[in-house]
């Protein structure tokens, strides 16, 4: 279902991770992350028709991100995120 989405990240050269309807894009300044936000938000809710929950998204940075129970820790390595620990 999110074939769509997965396509149109890849195509504005965005890096992400998604599992199942899991998503994290990794963007390197606040100010792309507002935007990015912003436009694949706009595209979720109005060309795939999809409700994005607004009070499980947000912008962080990786080290305090839960994703699956994980989050990065230093050089892109994976560790368990703290509400797992």
């Amino acid at each position: 279902m999110l074939d769509e989405l997965d396509k149109e990240l890849e195509r504005r050269g965005l890096r992400f991770v998604r599992y199942a309807d899991d998503l994290i894009i990794f963007v390197g300044s606040r100010k792309a992350a507002d935007r990015v936000m912003r436009t694949v938000t706009r595209f979720i809710e109005e060309r795939m028709k999809l409700k994005v929950t607004k009070a499980k998204s947000g912008i962080g940075r990786p080290y305090d991100l839960n994703f699956l129970g994980h989050s990065i820790i230093g050089r892109g390595e994976l560790g368990l995120s703290k509400e797992s620990m």
